[in-house]
């Protein structure tokens, strides 16, 4: 069994913040650059240092973009749990951390597009039933793997992530065992 040490989710965050601040030091530098050339030929006035003050002006817009706040492409939050009935084909069901994952690991959690023509995501589900991910804001069709004889009354299902929410889901899964 994978331990990680941080949520899954938090991992993407942090890959996304990385990726901005590179972004944004990469701009500064190459800003930086410009404008200390413009400082060390500011005395000369021809047509080589108007063309460099035309690119500082252009660079600054760009530099400026950098800091502009832009909409994240991670909006929302969908988490739930899956409740798996019966876990065990005998009472009573006494389950390690194996015999949990052995469960679960098979079973997936799907996130396909409002219309079903599109697999969004394929979510895990973790050996004590919890399933997160960051979506977009917008409307989806939440459903099931559908493993072995696996039903399910709730799904599927419609789903609607919204900025700065958490959307929940309970899936009950009926096994078969």
């Amino acid at each position: 069994m994978e331990v990680t040490l941080f949520h899954p989710l938090l991992q993407n965050i942090g890959q996304i913040a990385k990726l901005k601040i590179f972004s944004l030091l990469f701009c500064l530098v190459q800003f930086l650059i410009y404008i200390r050339a413009i400082i060390n030929d500011v005395h000369q006035v021809d047509m080589k240092n108007i063309l460099k003050l035309i690119t500082v002006v252009l660079l600054i817009g760009v530099v400026s973009s950098c800091f502009k706040k832009e909409e994240s492409t991670i909006a929302g939050i969908l988490s739930g749990n899956v409740i798996l009935e019966p876990m065990c084909p005998d009472e009573p069901c006494d389950l390690g951390p194996k015999d949990l994952e052995a469960l679960f690991e098979p079973r997936k959690v799907i996130i396909y597009s409002s219309d079903t023509s599109e697999v969004i995501q394929n979510l895990s589900i973790s050996i004590d039933g919890t399933f997160a991910t960051a979506l977009p804001v917008g409307d989806y069709i939440i459903d099931i793997n559908h493993y072995e004889n696996d039903i399910s009354p709730d799904v599927p299902s419609k789903l609607t992530i919204a900025n700065g929410f958490t959307a929940t889901k309970t899936i009950h899964i009926a096994t078969g065992l």
